[in-house]
């Protein structure tokens, strides 16, 4: 199963109540299943789903109500730069093939054009580093590991010479026709941005990512899809202006 085909899907329990939509998910470490789900409710509160919840994954997602406080598992390596070893850039990771009984497998796509690379090779943290093989992968993090510092020798603790006596602090001096300082205002360029409403709009100028792939084109029907694709590439302040207003 690829990753991006669950995201967006709507969540529902097993006697149809609709919960949300899923928004992302963490893997597990190794990327042959999902920790759990991050999903959004009606008002875009978040809520996780974990993985001994879901009972089926089809069409929608159907859980029980079991949820957990905080997401578990690492973070969905989807949209993230790759690089080979050598430092040549392979374009961005655009979706996973998640192993589900084999190795998974990353799909990079570079100016329009797809490739694999096994995860057992790759390096994901900020970015993704694909290795020729697993042994190339393990010997570059043997060689990142920081060797170990020796150990200082034992000071000698100096005992500082005795005072005669203790000159009494200095009092606080008065400054006369001082102001005081105003108070910071903490509220300063607070911009509430409300997108509760923006289902069921249309877009009236197209938004892309940061690689040109379109988030939502001009004249589409904004869904619960295009939301959680906008906030995965962080253009959810975009879509809303662009849906808004045709006027930046």
């Amino acid at each position: 199963m690829q990753l991006s085909s669950v995201i967006g899907k709507p969540v529902l329990s097993p006697t149809g109540e609709n919960y949300g939509y899923v928004t992302d998910a963490r893997l597990s470490r190794d990327f042959s299943r999902i920790s759990c789900l991050i999903c959004a409710d009606g008002e875009e509160e978040e809520f996780y789903v974990p993985l001994r919840a879901v009972l089926s994954c089809e069409d929608a997602v159907i859980a029980g109500k079991a949820r957990i406080a905080a997401p578990t598992g690492v973070l969905s390596p989807i949209g993230k730069r790759a690089f080979s070893h050598t430092g040549e850039s392979l374009g961005a990771v655009s979706d996973v093939l998640l192993g589900e009984g084999s190795e998974a497998v990353l799909i990079l796509v570079k100016e329009g054009v797809r490739t694999t690379a096994p995860v057992s090779c790759a390096g994901v943290e900020e970015h993704a580093v694909i290795y020729p093989d697993a042994a190339a992968k393990a010997l570059a993090a043997k060689r990142n590991q920081r060797p170990r510092a020796a150990a200082d020798p034992p000071r000698k603790k100096r005992t500082p010479p005795k005072r005669a006596q203790e000159e009494p602090a200095a009092p606080p001096q008065e400054t006369e026709n001082e102001a005081p300082m105003p108070e910071k205002n903490v509220r300063e360029n607070v911009f509430p941005l409300d997108r509760t409403n923006l289902l069921g709009r249309r877009v009236k100028r197209s938004v892309f990512d940061e690689y040109g792939a379109p988030v939502a084109l001009a004249g589409e029907r904004i869904t619960p899809a295009v939301l959680a694709r906008a906030r995965r590439c962080n253009r959810l302040l975009q879509l809303t202006v662009n849906t808004l207003t045709s006027q930046f």
